[in-house]
């Protein structure tokens, strides 16, 4: 992977955000710009987060790889070719983001939104990139689609988002258990999955869609459906995967065994 740090190292060396603020990133999430000024007091932890996590993904490991070649073969390729961006200045909770510039992609990891937490021994990025990853393997297979019902809207994302959260989810797929915590998150995702569907009402149909994938993580019901429906019939993950996201949705909804 290749780093693009300069906008951490013009926050780091103490220069003016206004050298910085006007990056296309701040403008690509798809909503409105989006910049807050970032705490000159963080740059301590900050410094010390950013070269911890360029050596980590210096030694990228991706969770769960031979399934992940399996269903992306092009991973590697994948791997080699991109571009990992160290900022800062997003908002709460933006903190690892796929954003797309003149046609190509970057991953954009905002340190201060990161968190001073990631500095413990014991968190590693490697999960986060794999997640992001898959994204953009995904969307190599299976590109975006502008215009979209607002059904075949979840169940594009639903798809993305569930590949992308479950091969992540656990270092290890093959010691992975559905325990009774998760199937009690399914059951909670899959009845806001059910209400959403049926919303005829424009605008609760927006607020729905923004919900389904932003939030705090176990209340993503699109997001967490979609995760714990692959995650639950793991066996059939490549045959999930070939079919694609139409009518994803039915078949979380239709699930009987539950």
């Amino acid at each position: 992977m290749l780093i693009d740090d300069d906008i951490i190292i013009k926050y780091l060396s103490g220069q003016n955000p206004d050298s910085y603020k006007n990056s296309w990133i701040y403008s690509s999430v798809g909503r409105e710009y989006m910049f807050e000024i970032p705490n000159p007091s963080n740059v301590e932890w900050v410094l010390k987060l950013y070269e911890k996590l360029k050596k980590q993904i210096r030694d990228f490991k991706p969770c769960n790889y031979e399934l992940i070649k399996k269903l992306f073969p092009n991973f590697d390729d994948v791997v080699r070719d991109y571009t990992i961006m160290f900022v800062v200045g997003f908002p709460d909770p933006y903190d690892a983001m796929v954003l797309k510039h003149d046609n190509t992609e970057y991953m954009v990891f905002d340190l201060i939104q990161f968190g001073q937490d990631s500095l413990d021994e014991s968190y590693s990025c490697h999960r986060v990139l794999t997640h992001e990853l898959l994204h953009i393997c995904l969307r190599k297979k299976r590109p975006e689609i502008s215009g979209l019902s607002y059904v075949n809207d979840l169940n594009y994302m639903m798809f993305d988002e569930g590949f992308a959260h479950a091969l992540s989810y656990s270092e290890n797929i093959c010691d992975f258990k559905f325990d009774d915590f998760l199937k009690d998150k399914y059951e909670r995702s899959r009845a806001a999955l059910k209400r959403s569907v049926i919303e005829t009402d424009i605008e609760k149909q927006k607020a729905c869609r923004v919900s389904a994938d932003t939030g705090d993580y176990w209340d993503k019901f699109g997001s967490i459906s979609g995760m714990l429906y692959i995650l639950k019939n793991l066996n059939s993950i490549v045959e999930i995967y070939n079919n694609g996201w139409k009518d994803f949705s039915d078949k979380i909804i239709n699930d009987t065994d539950c």
